[in-house]
């Protein structure tokens, strides 16, 4: 109504809406002259430069600094009251990042430093916890070259000379001590670690011909770290029984002296050797019963006759445990008369023994037969070759997540031993020693580098515990082969 009354014509619609027009202009002007005073001009360049010192400022001295010494670490070139942007320098943005980089692998070093100090260790030791151990290390492989091609597609390339093989180092990781050879300094660093994991056994690979020296050191150094040794004999399909009985002779000068593992067995009243077999499952032709116990009857008949002639225990009486695979493995190796039997192969899903849901089938069967089922875990498997040797059955570490999925079974399987693959069969990758993050290789990341070494003692630990509770709740009651403590068996 208003404007109808006042505004009767175009025209002085048209000269009130620029009136309102420039009204508007000149409020917006006085608001911007006001902000850009004194007092907002100094808001403002105190924003920014809290801003820019915040984002440019390394984490570490944000947390030390107080905000007004982080606000006069940046000093902006304005002209104006505008910030001038600084020039692109590329020497010195190249500086600030090696400065980063360095002061980040400080920092690592030191988590490292202080991972190591405050490593994990268990008070108890338990011989029913065995880890392979391999000495001396075969850190390379040998791959032929190729053929030099011919000149021509009609011929044949003849190389004039044998070419040599080429070394080619044979692991997926790099050990943080180096490509390193056995000797007493060494041996003792290993040993004390082990020993701090609380595991008692250590396997070694006995193959033929072996190195005297190297094993008599290290029965004689593994009793100075509470720990005792064992052998993993080697056999194969085409290994005669006469193969069998060298390596039992040879393995008997050994048995007697401190360091070798023996345990309890209360069915024949003796302290015992244990020893691993290999590949047993293919012996079932050539061993036929020679590892059977003689009956009375027949040690009577034996008592003049040389031990090189009858059974396999004429020559040492031991507890065999044997290597399977399969599940009708088991069977052969209880026809064989084995005393008990092992996975081996810390890869989940690669034969039925190594399988994880298969384990509770073995130990009921080991059980009915009164054997041993001894499962085989291990941090993971990861051989360096373009062809596996045992198929693909790689398996990755998952942040330590594998390792500790194949502890658990074993250990809500009630078994009575456990052994470990490994710690320093490094072209498996399966170690759990310490190793370094080095270009081309893999590490432990994230994570120090005692991180399975601290993972193997944390489940070792659980073992134990899991074992004692069980025996707590048979107290007074008839224990079977898995419920046994102190280094004894049925």
């Amino acid at each position: 109504m208003l404007l109808k009354k006042y505004v009767k014509t175009r025209r002085k619609v048209k000269i009130l809406l620029l009136v309102t027009i420039v009204a508007l202009i000149v409020i917006t002007c006085i608001i911007l002259l006001g902000s850009s005073g004194p007092h907002g001009s100094t808001i403002e360049r105190l924003l920014d430069e809290r801003f820019i010192a915040r984002a440019y400022q390394p984490q570490s001295e944000q947390l030390q600094q107080p905000r007004e010494q982080a606000v006069a670490l940046l000093q902006p070139h304005r002209e104006n009251g505008v910030i001038v942007p600084e020039k692109y320098d590329e020497h010195k943005i190249k500086e600030r990042i090696m400065q980063n980089r360095l002061q980040q692998a400080k920092q690592q070093q030191q988590r490292d430093n202080e991972a190591e100090q405050t490593l994990t260790t268990v008070d108890a030791l338990t011989t029913a916890v065995h880890i392979f151990y391999t000495a001396p290390v075969p850190w390379y492989k040998s791959k032929k070259p190729p053929l030099p091609q011919p000149e021509h597609p009609n011929e044949v390339a003849l190389p004039l000379t044998t070419p040599k093989p080429v070394k080619i180092l044979n692991t997926a990781f790099y050990p943080a001590l180096g490509l390193y050879k056995p000797s007493a300094k060494l041996l003792g660093q290993h040993f004390e670690n082990i020993r701090s994991c609380g595991i008692g056994v250590i396997i070694l690979s006995f193959v033929r011909p072996s190195d005297p020296a190297l094993l008599h050191q290290i029965l004689e150094l593994a009793p100075q770290h509470n720990l005792s040794v064992t052998f993993e004999l080697s056999v194969a399909g085409n290994r005669t029984l006469e193969f069998v009985r060298q390596q039992l002779q040879e393995i008997a000068a050994y048995v007697d002296l401190p360091g070798f593992y023996r345990v309890y067995s209360q069915s024949r009243a003796a302290l015992l050797p244990v020893l691993y077999v290999s590949n047993a499952y293919k012996l079932s032709e050539s061993l036929g019963r020679q590892l059977c116990r003689p009956t009375a009857q027949e040690l009577a008949e034996q008592l003049n006759v040389p031990k090189n002639v009858g059974g396999l225990r004429r020559v040492l009486d031991a507890l065999f445990i044997g290597h399977i695979r399969l599940k009708s493995h088991a069977d052969v190796l209880r026809r064989l008369c084995f005393d008990g039997f092992y996975s081996k192969l810390p890869s989940n899903g690669a034969v039925f023994a190594s399988t994880w849901k298969n384990w509770s089938y073995l130990k009921s069967y080991a059980l009915s037969y009164k054997m041993l089922f001894v499962p085989t875990v291990g941090p993971g498997f990861a051989e360096r070759n373009k062809f596996p040797r045992h198929g693909d059955i790689q398996r990755h570490r998952s942040n330590g997540r594998y390792y500790g999925v194949a502890w658990r079974t074993a250990i809500l399987n009630h078994v009575g031993f456990i052994n470990i693959a490994s710690y320093n069969n490094w072209p498996d990758g399966s170690q759990i020693e310490e190793v370094v993050p080095r270009a081309g290789f893999l590490d432990y990341n994230p994570g120090s580098r005692t991180k399975y070494l601290d993972l193997t003692a944390h489940w070792v630990g659980n073992f134990l515990k899991t074992r004692q509770e069980a025996a707590s709740a048979a107290a007074g009651a008839v224990l079977n082969c898995y419920e046994l403590l102190n280094n004894t068996i049925c």
